[in-house]
C-alpha cells in the first residue's frame, strides 16, 4: 500500500498553527509552509535595540475560550492592562472610565468622570450584564449581527456624548472603525471578553503566542521562508502544492490558512472559488522611545477628538516592563482610517502633536521615533450580516480546506476557531481513507 501523504498547511498565522496543532495531536503528519522567515502572520514581535515591537498594537484577551485553552499561559508570563480607559480629549483633564467590578479602585474615579453622564454609566453596566449573560456563540445571533454597533448603542439609549467620547475611540480602536458601522456582535463578544477576563500581552511580546504553538509541533513540520505558488488538483481532488521554487509537493489535504486575498488566489489555481470578504481595514502603529513614560499608568489612553490622528495610545512598557530596556520607556500609538496612510514625516508630526495634546507631556513632542508598522490588512470589514457571509471551512473540493478568521470573526479567537474547525474537516475526510487502508492491510495479511 502506498504511504499516505501529509496534510500541507499554507500559512503560519494563528489559524494555520492551530490547525497543525489539532492535526498532530490526532496523529496526522503535517507540513506547514510559511512565506515569511518566522511564523505568526500579523502576530509577530521584532526586537530592536532591546525594545519589543509588536507588528501592530494587539492584545490577548485571557477569556478567549479556544485560543487560551491551547496555550501554556503561565509560560507566556502575561502582563495585564488596567481594566480602564483614560479619556484624553485635547484641552481637557484626562478622566478614567473603568470596570469597577474587575477593580474596585476604579469605582469612584469612574463615578466622578465628567465625560459620561451617570445614566450612560448605568447603561454601560447594563451592557456588561447583557454581554456576560450570553455565550460566546450567542453574541453572534442574528438579532445582534443584523445591526451596526452604532445602531445598537443608540437603541440601548446611549447618548451621542457617550458614543463620541468613549465608544468611538475605544471600540473603534478594537474594530478599527471609529464610525462604529461594524456588526453589534463584535461589540458584544469583545465586551464579554473584557468583562470575563483580562487584557494582556506576553512578557516577550505577542509573537510569543505563535512561537509557543509552533514550538510544540514535531521537528521539521514547520518550514519558514517557503512560499506556495499554487494548489495542484486533478479530477476534482487535491494532489498537493507547487512551491515558488517549482517543486511539486504531494499532499492528502491542503489547508489554506493565509490571509483572505491569498486564500482566494490560491484556491483559484485549483479552479475553486472562495468568496472571501471583499473589503479590509488597516491600521498603523507608531512606536516611540523615551527616558520617562509619555503616558501615565497601564490603561489605554483614548483620543475622542473627531479630527484625531492617534486613536488610542499607551506606554506599553508600563504594562510589560520587558518591552523596553532598563531605564527606557516604549509608547505605542495607533492610527486608523485615512490618517494611517499619511507619509512618515507628516504622520510623526501629527502623532507627536496628538500625544502632547492628550497628555500635556511636552516630552512627547521630542520623543524618538523607533518604528512604524503599517498593516494594510489588519481585519476584514465586519458589517452587519457578517455571520451569514462567513467563509466555509470546507470548499466542496475533496482535500481542499480553508482556515481563516474570515470563517468566524476577525480576531485571534476567530482565527483559532477556524484552525480547529479546518482540522476537524480534514480528520473527517480522512476517516474513509483510513478505513480503506485498514481493509487493504487486512486483505494483504489474509493473502500472506
Amino acid at each position: 500500500m502506498p504511504a499516505l501523504h501529509p496534510t500541507i498547511i499554507v500559512g503560519g498565522g494563528i489559524a494555520g498553527l492551530m490547525c497543525a496543532r489539532s492535526l498532530t495531536q490526532a496523529g496526522h503528519d503535517v507540513v506547514l509552509y510559511e512565506r515569511e522567515i518566522e511564523v505568526g502572520g500579523r502576530v509577530r514581535t521584532t526586537v530592536r535595540d532591546g525594545f519589543r515591537l509588536d507588528h501592530g498594537f494587539q492584545v490577548l484577551f485571557s477569556a478567549y475560550p479556544v485560543l487560551t485553552a491551547a496555550l501554556d499561559l503561565p509560560a507566556l508570563q502575561l502582563r495585564e492592562f488596567r481594566p480602564a480607559a483614560m479619556l484624553a480629549r485635547p484641552g481637557h483633564k484626562p478622566a478614567v472610565i473603568g470596570d469597577a467590578l474587575a477593580d474596585l479602585s476604579l469605582l469612584w474615579p469612574t463615578i466622578v468622570a465628567p465625560q459620561l453622564s451617570i445614566l450612560d454609566k448605568l447603561r454601560m453596566l447594563q451592557l456588561r450584564y447583557l454581554a456576560t449573560s450570553l455565550s460566546f456563540d450567542e453574541c453572534f445571533a442574528s438579532r445582534y449581527d443584523s445591526r451596526s454597533t452604532l445602531e445598537f448603542l443608540r437603541q440601548r439609549g446611549f447618548t451621542t456624548n457617550a458614543i463620541t467620547n468613549f465608544f468611538a475611540p475605544f471600540y473603534g480602536g478594537i474594530l478599527l472603525d471609529r464610525s462604529l458601522q461594524s456588526s453589534a456582535s463584535v461589540l458584544l463578544y469583545t465586551f464579554k471578553m473584557l468583562a470575563e477576563g483580562r487584557t494582556t500581552v506576553p512578557a516577550n511580546g505577542m509573537g510569543a503566542i505563535a512561537i509557543q504553538i509552533a514550538g510544540a509541533l514535531p521537528a521539521g513540520s514547520v518550514r519558514t521562508g517557503v512560499g506556495v505558488r499554487s494548489v495542484v488538483a486533478s479530477g476534482g481532488t487535491v494532489q498537493g502544492v507547487m512551491l515558488e521554487s517549482g517543486e511539486m509537493v504531494p499532499a492528502s489535504h491542503v489547508v489554506l490558512a493565509c490571509d483572505p486575498p491569498a486564500i482566494a488566489r490560491l484556491a483559484a489555481t485549483a479552479s475553486v472559488h472562495v468568496a472571501v470578504p471583499d473589503a479590509s481595514l488597516g491600521c498603523t502603529t507608531v512606536y516611540l522611545r523615551s527616558r520617562a513614560p509619555l503616558l501615565a499608568g497601564s490603561a489605554l489612553w483614548l483620543n475622542p477628538a473627531t479630527d484625531a490622528t492617534v486613536s488610542h495610545a499607551i506606554t506599553i512598557s508600563n504594562v510589560a516592563p520587558s518591552y523596553a530596556p532598563a531605564g527606557e520607556s516604549l509608547t505605542a500609538a495607533t492610527v486608523l482610517g485615512a490618517a494611517a496612510e499619511l507619509p512618515d514625516d507628516v504622520l510623526m508630526r501629527h502623532v507627536r502633536g496628538d500625544l502632547v495634546a492628550m497628555s500635556g507631556n511636552v516630552g512627547a513632542g521630542v520623543a524618538e521615533h523607533l518604528q512604524t508598522w503599517r498593516v494594510p490588512y489588519s481585519q476584514f470589514v465586519q458589517r452587519p450580516g457578517s455571520v451569514s457571509r462567513r467563509v466555509s471551512v470546507a470548499t466542496g473540493v475533496s482535500g481542499l480546506v480553508v482556515a481563516s478568521e474570515a470563517c468566524h470573526s476577525s480576531s485571534l479567537e476567530g482565527a483559532a476557531r477556524s484552525g480547529v474547525a479546518a482540522a476537524e474537516v480534514v480528520l473527517h475526510e480522512c476517516q474513509p481513507m483510513q478505513m480503506s487502508a485498514s481493509r487493504y492491510a487486512a486483505r494483504s495479511a489474509a493473502r500472506s
